[in-house]
């Protein structure tokens, strides 16, 4: 198998049980017979249970969007401590993650109000929760979004994949690079997510959306 590059370690305090899950861990990454698609799948569980956006993990974690984004994709493979620093923050540790006793979760056909994973922050007055049934197959995400008066997303969110939506009550403020785009309650979007965009509630009404969009990660 082709070596992958390697992300920039995060300094840590190391013991001598950090120190042999570390080895284990470089083994396990090495290995033929351990695949490292594993890698990007397992810290994606882990993320989505703990309710954390890639954005949030890669805050918490000292590393870039872009790199929690690679590492779920198996775009790269992790240094041990990065590795190490993502699964701190997401209440995991190097022996328990490379553990024989991992279990993947059983993917659910039904998933209720209660299932929903919350990606904002918060404090924030844009609420995006992800229908997430446990699946590690999946290529397909699912938002229900929540927009109160006169709020808005981050300022030029970009990331790879493609967005479709439809506006289910209220109206939004789509700003597309240079160009904003008004729809009101029926209205449908798809849109580039490389290209950097901002949704905004210009209304003193809640809007409602429901959005799909690819790759899985958010």
């Amino acid at each position: 198998m082709p070596a992958k590059n390697s992300l920039n370690n995060v300094s840590g305090t190391t013991t001598l049980d950090d120190t042999v899950a570390s080895e284990k861990a470089q083994t396990a990454m090495e290995a033929d017979e351990r695949p490292e698609e594993d890698i990007g799948k397992k810290i994606n569980q882990l993320r989505l249970a703990k309710g954390y956006s890639q954005r949030k993990l890669a805050r918490l974690a000292g590393l870039t969007n872009t790199s929690i984004s690679a590492i779920e994709r198996n775009k790269v493979s992790p240094a041990v401590n990065t590795l190490k620093a993502i699964l701190a923050v997401l209440g995991s540790d190097l022996t328990t993650f490379f553990s024989d006793e991992w279990k993947e979760p059983k993917a659910r056909v039904v998933v209720t109000p209660k299932d929903l994973i919350e990606l904002s922050e918060p404090n924030s007055r844009v609420s995006l929760k992800q229908v997430y049934n446990c699946s590690t197959t999946k290529n397909l995400g699912f938002l229900i979004e929540t927009y109160q008066p006169n709020s808005s997303t981050e300022e030029k969110i970009a990331h790879e994949g493609e967005e479709i939506g439809t506006v289910i009550e209220g109206k939004i403020l789509i700003r597309i690079e240079e160009t904003t785009y008004l729809l009101n309650k029926g209205d449908s979007y798809v849109i580039d997510t490389m290209k950097p965009h901002t949704f905004i509630n210009p209304s003193d009404t809640v809007t409602h959306i429901v959005s799909a969009h690819t790759p899985t990660t958010y």
